[in-house]
This record gives C-alpha cells, structure tokens and sequence, in this order.
C-alpha cells in the first residue's frame, strides 16, 4: 500500500516541519506538455498568500511580492530554467504568479504551492505511464503493519480509538491548513492515449486532476469512523504515518478506485517540443530574471546571546463566532475562538524555535480566563522565523471571549529557541552506497538509493543540519534536500543528487555546534479586540 505525497501535511501535524507545502493557502493550477523521455515544461500559475514577517509595512507590497516570487523561483527543485514569469498583487493582498518551467525528468520536479498531486513518468519501450508520485515505501512502514496484524482484538479496538481521538484534536490544525488549498493539472501526453484511472479527459486530449483540501478534508473524515478501514489503517495519525492512497481513498478523492495512473502507446523518439532549443533561450530570460528580482543571499544577523525579546507588538486579531446549528460551514475554517497575531523580534538571530513555546496567562477586561483548557491548545503552533531569523511571527490562540468583553488585560507566555555559535562536519563513514547500509557515525543509515535520489536516516532533527555533501575525490557537492519525515531525534531525509552516487565518494553532514537554548518571557497588555492599545 503506497502512501500519499500529502503525508507531508499530517507529519507536520504531528509536531513535524514541513516544506513547501504549508506556505499558507494557495490555489495552484499547472498545464504541463511532456517528451516521450520525460522532459518537458509546465505553465505553472499560482495564486497565494504570505506577509511581511519583520513588520516593516504593510502586507501586499511589490518589495514583498518580489521577494516571495524570488523564494518560490528559489526553492523549486528539477527546473533548468524559467520564462515568461509575471506576477501581481491582488486586491485582496494575495499574489498571483504564472511561469513556465522547464523540467528534464517530471519525476524530478517539486515546485512550492504544489499539494499530493506530484507524478513519475516511466516509458517501456513505446508505452508510456503517468502516475501519482507515491513516497515512503520504507522498510520501517512494512514492519509496522505486520505489528499491527498481530494485535489482539481488544489492543487493535484501543488503536482504533486512539487514532480517532488523535484526528479529533488534530483536526483543527487540518482545516486551516489544508481547508482552502486547491491544486489543478492537466497534462498532454505524447503517444496514443491509452486507459487511464481517475484522471477527466476533454476535448484536446488533455487529462486532468484536481485536488481540493475541503474535500480531503471530508474524506478523512469518512473514513476515519469506517471500522473496516480503521482496522487496516489504525496507524493512520501516528507522527510517521499519513493517510493511505487505496481504493476508498482514490473513490473519495478523485471519483476512481487507484492507482491513478494514465498510459499511452505508439512513442516513438520524436520529441513534442525541442527541449533543449527552449530551454537555452529561457536561461538567459532567467538570468536576468533573477537579476531583476534580486535572488541572492540574506545578510547573517548576530546570534542571540541571551533569553530577553527586543520587542512584542500586535499585528492582527481574529475572532471566530460559534454556527447556528446544523451549520456545516464554518468562518475562517476555524473552531470558535479569538487568536492574536503577534511579532516578536528576537535579541539576535536564531537556529530554530522548539516546541516548548506556550501561552501561560490570557485575561479579559472583565477577568474572565481566555486561556484554552488543554495543554496542547495552549501551545504556539507553527511559529514563523523571518529571513534573515530575527523575528518571529505567531499566533495566541485564546478561547472565546463573552459578548459584553471589550478588550484584553493580558496575554503572556513564553518562546524557547535555539542558538549555535558554529558549525563542523561530520564523515557519516558509509563502507558504500546500497539500501539498508549502515554509517559509522551519527547512526546513520542508507534506507533507499535508487539512482540520484537517496533516502538517509539519521540521528539528528531538520533543524540540527546545515547541509549534507558529496564528496567524490576533491570535489565537494552540496545535495538537495527533498523532503523528510521522523519524529523526536530520529528522522529520514530525501536528498538528491544530479551526479548520482558514485562507489568512492563520501557524504559528509555540516551541522549546527554549540547549541544553546534560551526561553524568552513575552507579554501585551491593554488591547482593544482590534489589537490596538486601550485607551
């Protein structure tokens, strides 16, 4: 049983960081045009949101807009060049991005503001197969299925429940970040159009796919109270798990049992377009893109030195109102509740913000308690680091206030970062380069290797790596990391390589030395329900 893509989303859940795919809410639609040997181009078109972390402005700025087209041109991995880029800011504040990149390999290509709806392409001889991009086919996933197959009756009805109540309370978090999420694509494919699962066809001959996050939403929701699927899936909302793409899933999603998947027939070596004459015209469009845009390093900031904020200030409110009944529909796809957006600048720059990060006191004017009931509830959630990591931007999430309250007397907590005053490298020691070998250092070990794509467990969390190289002779590689998934200090990390993995090269791991770790009290006193100061 494969997994979904979108298993990044429920790791994040799961106290894990993710990439690329929680940028905020984005609706993204791609039109892609493909060689018979994989190559080819996407006209990608993005429509998302994102803010001005240092609080320097106002949000919606063409500094800002630059800068997050900068960013998504940056971070997108498998593209050889860009062309016909343009973007705008939208009357609401949200931009609006189009370009056309072009890709050597589709199975390559991760571009930001993408959901679970990313594909491999594999021809044999003169077909030629489409399909969803399935990941985490790890040994460790296997080993704990057949666990659970082995459990009594009354251990499997306790794992049941237990995953139920972990959705329950994750569930939240799920809809704000996945609810208004929407991912479209189509492809023309060359060849003869053959059988196909799940996609829609029209008129031209295009396929197409869409993903709604509302809908995956509704889904989970199904079939989290599906005993029979439970039974199979019990482990669903472990932090290392994530929903399966299996027959009910593929039904709910996409109208189709799975595999998702279209052929064709009749390649020849004929190309659609010619990939390398497009592509060299559009790397000196890009050039200068990049040059237009300013894509170049940030200015390192001094670590932080001590526990003490610079300064907290209010940058946005929300307030959620409970719905009539038999209201399915909610504002803001939020519970009700009062949240309080604030930017903290840090006494220096920072590695990381830890988990330990929490509200401890929130006080009406009329002191009534706001401080939500759970532990959990009261934790701050995906706190944003900006640039160049001296300011934070979070959320305190606080329970509803009463109809006659006017303000709020106090809001306070406390943020837990870390600090490193250097780096050094370390030899993960692999005898060679083959699944299931294991490093002598840092208890690393090879899960997978399968041509430029290695997936590498090892003991140490995202936030501890600064980066992982190649080191083949006297040449020093940095490799692309695509991706990670693990859980307290144990994690696996995909990472690529366009040189592949020759038999005597080295990998070597930078990571983070003389890590320190502060807690820094924060407080805001005196706020109107608009998060100005009370009069």
């Amino acid at each position: 049983m494969s997994m979904l893509t979108g298993c990044r989303i429920f790791n994040v859940l799961g106290g894990l960081a993710v990439l690329g795919l929680l940028a905020g809410c984005f609706e993204t639609k791609q039109e892609f045009t493909l060689n018979p040997d994989g190559s080819g181009k996407v006209v990608h078109s993005s429509t998302f949101q994102t803010m001005d972390i240092t609080g320097g402005g106002q949000g919606g700025t063409e500094k800002q807009a630059k800068a997050a087209v900068a960013e998504l041109l940056t971070k997108a991995k498998g593209v050889d060049a860009w062309r016909d880029v343009s973007h705008e800011i939208l009357e609401d504040g949200r931009i609006s991005f189009k370009g056309t990149a072009y890709f050597r390999n589709l199975s390559d290509l991760d571009i930001p503001n993408q959901t679970m709806l990313e594909f491999d392409w594999v021809r044999d001889g003169g077909t030629g197969t489409l399909s969803l991009r399935a990941k985490d086919k790890r040994e460790g996933k296997k080993a704990a299925k057949t666990a659970d197959e082995n459990l009594t009756p009354q251990q499997a009805a306790a794992k049941i429940k237990e995953g139920r109540a972990k959705y329950q309370q994750m569930k939240p978090m799920m809809a704000m970040i996945m609810g208004a999420m929407k991912h479209e694509v189509v492809f023309h494919l060359p060849g003869r159009a053959g059988k196909s699962t799940a996609f829609q066809k029209d008129g031209a001959g295009g396929l197409s796919l869409s993903f709604d996050g509302a809908k995956m939403l509704g889904a989970m929701d199904a079939l989290i109270n599906d005993d029979t699927w439970m039974a199979r899936n019990s482990g669903v909302m472990d932090p290392e798990a994530g929903p399966p793409m299996d027959e009910e899933m593929s039904k709910l999603l996409f109208g189709e049992k799975g595999p998702v998947q279209a052929t064709v027939t009749g390649l020849g070596n004929s190309a659609v377009f010619d990939y390398e004459a497009e592509v060299a015209a559009a790397q000196e469009e890009f050039a200068a893109l990049r040059a237009e845009l300013g894509a170049g390093p940030v200015a390192a900031a001094a670590p932080a030195q001590s526990g003490e904020l610079k300064s907290v200030r209010v940058l946005g409110v929300r307030l959620v109102r409970e719905v009539p009944e038999g209201i399915s529909v909610r504002p803001f796809n939020e519970e009700p509740g009062y949240s309080v957006a604030l930017l903290a600048e840090l006494p220096g720059s920072v590695l990381a913000l830890t988990e330990e990060c929490a509200l401890e006191t929130a006080v009406a004017d009329d002191g009534t308690d706001l401080l939500p009931e759970s532990e959990w509830s009261r934790r701050i959630s995906f706190p944003s680091l900006s640039e160049d990591k001296t300011h934070v931007m979070f959320d305190a999430k606080l329970a509803l206030p009463g109809r006659g309250v006017k303000g709020i007397r106090e809001v306070s907590g406390h943020l837990q970062f870390t600090v490193a005053a250097g780096t050094k490298e370390v030899d993960l020691g692999f005898a060679k380069f083959a699944a299931g070998t294991a490093g002598k250092a840092l208890e690393a070990q090879i899960e997978s290797l399968d041509g430029q794509n290695l997936e590498l467990k090892i003991a140490l969390r995202p936030d501890d790596i600064k980066a992982l190289f190649l080191v083949v002779g006297g040449n020093k590689t940095e490799l692309n990391r695509r991706g990670y998934s693990g859980f307290n200090d144990s994690y696996t990390y995909t990472y690529e390589s366009e040189q592949g993995f020759p038999a005597k090269a080295k990998l070597v791991v930078e990571t983070y030395a003389d890590l320190q770790t502060f807690t820094a009290p924060f407080k805001v006193e005196n706020l109107t329900l608009l998060g100005e100061p009370a009069e």
